[in-house]
């Protein structure tokens, strides 16, 4: 305790419980759960809960033999995650808190036969962990079972005994009136997992009394049987005509007897059985509609949020548009191969590497530019032209960020920065980096920055519609990033070029696009064919003829921008 004085109380509690708890693998504890097919299974997680429940990350994992552990349930920051669940448990797990015992209970809803088996039950709070596994076992008593008569020959009589919906594979014996085990033949069958038994004895005319069918589930400790009285015969013989009849009569009308009584009993378990099936099957259709419903009412839901999300995001964006700044790119950040326009509003990747001066702020390594002014506080929204390029980098960074060098681009390293890599794929440069795809691409970008409230967002100004939000906790003066990328086999040659709401779309995005026109030709929006007259008597059609072989394509298709 004495070496604790001189750190955090919060590490020396987390080196405290580093040295009394199990590392990742320890602590298992062997716990069979017995549980009847259809019915509700409590798993206990044989481990207690060290901190709040709020602040753990609880995990019920599927192990199977062959196979990489299965997400059962997953309960993590106070809430239950059904995200990563497998298909088997949808809709059938819950995680509830036993505050009495310090643990969790595992609770799966309509128990399958393939439930049986291993669970992994792990409870982690930051590098600190703690899992033990849980054995559940299913079974499945199976119907009360009927006898019938199979064969009738001279002397002896077959019965046979018959059950079905038994799991697991269960004991099925014939005992006399006496409670003597009767030597048997017995067939099982597998019917979906549960098992159908068949087994038949011979009884010979001198044995009457009951003959009981028994089964017996060792798992569930329980056992079913059915008694079937059988009366006294005596075996057929050819006998002299002065005693036949009076034999013959009796004995005929006591297998008569015989015979309806087993017709009788026969159908009574067949009703009995049918019955059965059909309260199943109207279980079945209950729990199907039940089903059903759940799933509309959770499309439904689904639905409600997505259209809530859309508002959001659209709500955002229009708040984003009352915050405009005029932004103009800095040329001593610079890097020597980017060219910039005269008005500092679009940049581009030149072939070669310029006579500039060396300075502290210009990048050297990574060809980039950084945009005027610096923020410290306020709503500050801006847009910018992308057209058709395929690759580019925008956002904002810290003006403390190191300008010399190979730099990796993250949050921690003062880079709020999203990144077009391909036509359709985006990455937002996070650590790690995470990557989506959008269903259309932005042909013009806008970007929204709330230092107070501590985001950056950033949007598709074609259709109005949000990309990605990061935030953070800001200190310092933040700058605009721009990194118009490489030319990409002359897919990616056209400018950055940051739009202006003082200036017509048209107007603005051809006189961005034209860094080589002079000072005097000042472009105007034109009519007609879509020439665009200057105050020089030329049209845009020969100032972009003008330009060098290596932009023009990069121009064809490029839309202007609109507010």
């Amino acid at each position: 305790m004495a070496s604790c004085t001189s750190f955090p109380l919060s590490s020396c509690l987390i080196a405290l419980l580093s040295l009394q708890m199990p590392t990742e693998g320890s602590g298992k504890v062997d716990k069979r759960n017995l549980v009847i097919l259809g019915t509700k299974a409590e798993l206990r997680c044989p481990l207690s809960f060290w901190m709040a429940p709020e602040s753990i990350e609880v995990k019920w994992l599927r192990t199977q033999k062959s196979q990489a552990s299965q997400v059962v349930h997953i309960y993590q920051n106070g809430q239950d995650l059904y995200g990563e669940q497998i298909p088997q448990y949808k809709g059938r797990t819950a995680l509830v808190k036993d505050n009495k015992e310090d643990n969790f209970i595992l609770e799966i809803y309509n128990v399958r036969l393939e439930d049986q088996g291993q669970y992994y039950c792990q409870i982690q709070t930051g590098s600190l962990s703690k899992n033990a596994t849980v054995k559940l076992e299913v079974a499945a008593l199976g119907l009360d079972p009927y006898i019938h008569m199979k064969n009738y020959e001279a002397g002896q009589i077959e019965l046979v005994c018959r059950s079905l919906g038994w799991f697991p594979k269960p004991q099925i014996q014939w005992k006399d009136a006496h409670g003597e085990i009767l030597p048997s033949e017995t067939q099982y069958l597998d019917k979906e997992g549960l098992f159908q038994m068949e087994s038949s004895i011979t009884v010979r005319g001198g044995s009457p009394g009951n003959m009981t069918c028994s089964i017996w589930n060792a798992a569930l400790g329980q056992e079913k049987e059915t008694s079937l009285l059988i009366a006294d015969f005596t075996p057929l013989y050819i006998i002299p005509s002065t005693v036949g009849l009076t034999v013959i009569l009796p004995l005929l009308g006591l297998l008569v007897a015989v015979g309806i009584y087993i017709i009788w009993k026969q159908r009574r378990s067949r009703e009995k059985l049918l019955y059965q099936q059909v309260v199943e099957i109207e279980n079945l259709l209950s729990d199907h509609g039940k089903e059903k419903g759940r799933l509309h009412k959770g499309l439904k839901k689904h639905r409600a949020e997505l259209k809530l999300k859309r508002s959001a995001a659209d709500a955002g964006w229009r708040r984003a548009r009352l915050h405009p700044v005029e932004v103009t790119l800095d040329p001593d950040t610079a890097h020597p191969k980017l060219l910039l326009s005269e008005d500092l509003r679009s940049v581009r990747l030149g072939d070669k590497r310029q006579n500039v001066p060396d300075n502290p702020k210009r990048f050297d390594f990574v060809v980039s530019v950084l945009g005027s002014p610096s923020f410290t506080s306020g709503c500050h929204y801006w847009e910018v032209c992308v057209g058709d390029k395929t690759k580019w980098v925008l956002g904002v960074c810290s003006e403390s960020v190191s300008r010399k060098g190979k730099i990796t681009a993250s949050p921690s390293n003062g880079h709020w920065l999203l990144r077009q890599s391909r036509m359709n794929d985006y990455e937002a440069l996070t650590s790690p980096q995470i990557s989506f795809r959008l269903k259309d691409s932005p042909r013009r970008v806008g970007i929204f920055l709330d230092y107070d409230a501590g985001f950056v967002s950033f949007y598709n100004a074609t259709n109005k519609s949000h990309i990605y939000t990061f935030t953070h906790t800001f200190s310092g003066p933040l700058r605009p990033f721009f990194e118009p990328c490489l030319h990409d086999e002359g897919k990616n040659v056209a400018p950055l070029i940051i739009c202006s709401e003082s200036q017509s779309s048209e107007e603005f995005i051809y006189s961005k696009l034209a860094p080589e026109t002079s000072k005097g030709d000042k472009v105007t929006a034109g009519t007609g064919n879509g020439s665009i007259p200057t105050k020089a008597g030329r049209t845009l059609q020969d100032i972009v003829s003008s330009w060098p072989s290596d932009v023009t394509p990069a121009l064809q298709g490029l839309r202007a921008p609109s507010f």
